[in-house]
C-alpha cells in the first residue's frame, strides 16, 4: 500500500506544487524543477526529470515526465521511471481540491539495499545448509525481524488522508529488486501489470487486474499470478475488503492454481480474514484462511479438501512458497527440512481422499500445526480398506537431525484391499489389526525407515492366504514319515483361525517375535524377520499338529509320538514371490528326532523291566 500511496502521491504533488510555482515560470522543465525542489523542501524526497518534461492546464491539468528517479528519506529504496503521467480535473483543484483522473507509470524499477539479517529474511537462505547453532540464530533473528517489522509498520504508515479519487491507476513493468551491499541482486518481483478504475477511499468497489511474475531460480520455471477482481478501500478504517478475487497461479505446482478469495484485509496490522475456493488438478477445496504477517502462526486455516496435494504449499505462505521452489529434484531422498522450516501454519483440515503410497485414506480428518521445522499432527483419523485408522505424529526438523514419533492404531482393515494395494504378489483375505509406537531420525527417508524403531502389534480375524497350501505342505511331510503317498485334493488356500505378531522395528528390519498361527489342525509358534526395504522374509516356526489332521488323507495320520513333537518349518522368500514356495518341513529332523525318541522309549521300556525285575527278587 505505502508502494502504491508514493506512485499516486509523487505525481499528485508534482501537479499541485507546480500549480502554486506556475506564476513564476512557464517552461514546463523548470516548472518541474521548481516543483521536484519543493517537494524536497517539505518531504526530503529527492526527485530528478533526467528526460523531457510536459505541462498542460486543458482540459485537465496533466504532468508527463520520462527518465525519472526517487529517493525517499530514511529508506534503503530507490525507485526510477521510464515515463510517468498524471491528470487532475482543474475545477475541483482550484477549490483545494484533488480529483485525479489517471496515474500511469512505465518501466518503474524499485531497488532496495538489504542489511544482513533483512537479506537473509528475503532471500530465503536455505537452512540445511547451517549448523545446529546457527540454527537456533535464524530462528532467533527470524522472530525478532518479524517483531521489529510489526513496530516499523505501525510507525510509518503512510496513508491518504481524506477522500482520494483515481479514476484510472495503470502501471506496466514494475520491478522490485533487493540487493545486498555489493550491489547483486537477491531477490526480485515483477509486477508485468496493474490496472485499477475508478480507485477510491468512498467504499464504492473498484474494479482491478494484475499481472504478477516471480523469477524463478537456478532454471526453475517462473512463477505467473493473475488477479482479477473488485476492492473496496475504507482508510477511515484501514482496511481493504476483496470481492470475489480470482487469481491463477501457473509454474509454482505442476497443475495451475486457481484461487477464489473473499474477505477483508488490515493494512497496519497486515493482517488477512478470507474465505477461499481452491482448484488445481483433482483437488478442490474450500474454506477460511488468516493471513497474519507478523504473528504466529502465520497461517490460520480450516479447509475441507478433496485431497491432499503439494499445491497445498502456495497456502503455507510466501517464504515457504519460495523454500518449496528451490527444493532439490534430483531425485534425492533428502528431507525437505528448508521447506519445512519456512512454514508457520495452524490447520484443521477435513480431506476426502490422502494418498500415501501405495494405500488411499478416505474420509480424513486432522489438526496440523507446523512452526520453526517442527510438523505436528494429532489426531488424524481416516477410514482405510473399510478399517478406522487413528494416530498422532510428530516429525522434528528444528535441527539437522529430523526425528519422527508416531502412535496409534488401525482396526477393522479389510486384508485383501491392502495387500493388493502393496502389489505384493500375494493374495489374501480377511480382517486385521495394527497398533503401534514408533520413532526414527535421519536425514532422509531412507534414513528414517531404516531408523524407525519401536513395536508394533498385529493380530487378525479369519485369514486366508491365498496360493499357499500349509496343510498339504505339513501333510507331505507326515506322508514322508508314514513312508507312504498322499491320494486327496487339498486347499490351494491356508484359513487361519488365528494369525498374531509382536513385530519391533530396528535397523530397516522388523523382527515378528512371537509369530503365531492357527489352523484347524496346527498349531505354529515361533519368529521371523522381514526387511522393510528388500520385502525379504525369513521365518522358523515349531508346528503342533493334532489328530484331526489325518481326516485330510489317510497319509498324514497322526499318531501319539506326532503330536508329541514339535515339527520344524522354515520359511523364506519375497512377498513378490508367489508363497507356494516359501515354506517346507524339515523331515529329516523330525526322522532324526523320531528315531531318537524311539531309542529313547526302548531304552526306558527296558530300564523299567530292568528295575522291575530287580524290585521283585528283592521282595
Amino acid at each position: 500500500m505505502r508502494f502504491l500511496l508514493w506512485i499516486i502521491g509523487i505525481p499528485i504533488f508534482l501537479i499541485v506544487t507546480a500549480m502554486i510555482v506556475l506564476p513564476m515560470v512557464l517552461d514546463a522543465r523548470a516548472l518541474v524543477d521548481l516543483a521536484a525542489a519543493e517537494i524536497e523542501s517539505q518531504t526530503g524526497v529527492v526527485l530528478q526529470v533526467n528526460g523531457d518534461a510536459s505541462f498542460s492546464l486543458f482540459p485537465e491539468v496533466s504532468l508527463s515526465a520520462n527518465e525519472i528517479s526517487v529517493k525517499v528519506p530514511d529508506s534503503q529504496t530507490k525507485m526510477t521511471a521510464q515515463s510517468l503521467s498524471a491528470g487532475v480535473a482543474l475545477l475541483p483543484l482550484l477549490g483545494s481540491n484533488v480529483e485525479i483522473e489517471s496515474v500511469l507509470v512505465d518501466e518503474l524499477t524499485l531497488i532496495t539495499e538489504a542489511t544482513d539479517e533483512e537479506a537473509a529474511k528475503v532471500a530465503a537462505v536455505d537452512t540445511s545448509t547451517l549448523s545446529d547453532a546457527e540454527l537456533d540464530a535464524f530462528y532467533a533473528a527470524r522472530a525478532q525481524l518479524r517483531a521489529e517489522a510489526q513496530a516499523e509498520a505501525a510507525a510509518s504508515v503512510v496513508l491518504v488522508a481524506g477522500a482520494l479519487e483515481v479514476g484510472e491507476l495503470a502501471l506496466r513493468d514494475i520491478r522490485a529488486i533487493t540487493v545486498d551491499g555489493n550491489g547483486d541482486a537477491i531477490s526480485e518481483l515483477r509486477l508485468l501489470e496493474f490496472t485499477a478504475k475508478d480507485l477510491n477511499t468512498r467504499g464504492r468497489p473498484a474494479p482491478l487486474t494484475a499481472h504478477v511474475l516471480i523469477p524463478g531460480q537456478d532454471g526453475a520455471e517462473d512463477i505467473n499470478v493473475i488477479l482479477n477482481g473488485k476492492v473496496t478501500t475504507d482508510m477511515s478504517e484501514q482496511t481493504v475488503n476483496l470481492d470475489e478475487m480470482n487469481v491463477g497461479v501457473t509454474g509454482a505446482t505442476q497443475d495451475p492454481i486457481a484461487l477464489t478469495l473473499s474477505g477483508e484485509v488490515e493494512l497496519v496490522e497486515q493482517i488477512a480474514s478470507m474465505d477461499i475456493a481452491l482448484t488445481t488438478g483433482d483437488l478442490q477445496g474450500e474454506g477460511n484462511l488468516r493471513y497474519a504477517g507478523f504473528e504466529s502462526p502465520q497461517i490460520d486455516a480450516t479447509l475441507d479438501l478433496t485431497e491432499l496435494n503439494p499445491a497445498l504449499l502456495v497456502l503455507a505462505g510466501p517464504e515457504a512458497a519460495a523454500a518449496a521452489e528451490t527444493t532439490d529434484t534430483s531425485g534425492s531422498d533428502a528431507l525437505p527440512l528448508h521447506a519445512i522450516r519456512m512454514i508457520d501454519t495452524r490447520a484443521q483440515l477435513t480431506i476426502d481422499k490422502v494418498v500415501v503410497d501405495p494405500h488411499t485414506l478416505t474420509d480424513v480428518t486432522a489438526t496440523l500445526r507446523v512452526v520453526d521445522g517442527v510438523a505436528t499432527l494429532e489426531p488424524v483419523k481416516a477410514k482405510i480398506y473399510g478399517g478406522d485408522i487413528n494416530f498422532k505424529a510428530r516429525f522434528d526438523g528444528h535441527y539437522n537431525s529430523a526425528t519422527v514419533v508416531t502412535s496409534g492404531g488401525v482396526e477393522g482393515v479389510d486384508v485383501g484391499q491392502a495387500v493388493a494395494a502393496m502389489e505384493a504378489g500375494v493374495e489374501a483375505a480377511g480382517i486385521a489389526n495394527l497398533t503401534w509406537d514408533l520413532n526414527g531420525q535421519g536425514r532422509s527417508s531412507s534414513a528414517l525407515m531404516e531408523t524407525l524403531a519401536g513395536p508394533i502389534k498385529f493380530t487378525t480375524d479369519d485369514i486366508t492366504l491365498k496360493g499357499f497350501a500349509m496343510e498339504q505342505m505339513v501333510c507331505n511331510g507326515v506322508a514322508l514319515v508314514n513312508q507312504e503317498s498322499l491320494t486327496a485334493e487339498f486347499p490351494q488356500d491356508t484359513r487361519f483361525t488365528a494369525l498374531s505378531a509382536d513385530i519391533a522395528l530396528a535397523g530397516g528390519e522388523a523382527t515378528l517375535q512371537p509369530l503365531t498361527a492357527q489352523l484347524p489342525a496346527v498349531a505354529l509358534s515361533g519368529n521371523g524377520e522381514l526387511g522393510l526395504e528388500s520385502q525379504d522374509l525369513r521365518a522358523s516356526f515349531r508346528a503342533q499338529l493334532s489328530p484331526e489332521l489325518g481326516e485330510l488323507d489317510p497319509a498324514c495320520r497322526i499318531n501319539e509320538r506326532y503330536t508329541e513333537l514339535r515339527w520344524p518349518v522354515e520359511c523364506a522368500g519375497n512377498l513378490a514371490d508367489d508363497p507356494a514356495d516359501w515354506c517346507r518341513i524339515d523331515t529329516a529332523k523330525i526322522i532324526k528326532d523320531l528315531a531318537e525318541g524311539e531309542v529313547k522309549r526302548k531304552v526306558s521300556k527296558e530300564a523299567g523291566k530292568f528295575f522291575n525285575k530287580l524290585f521283585d527278587r528283592g521282595g
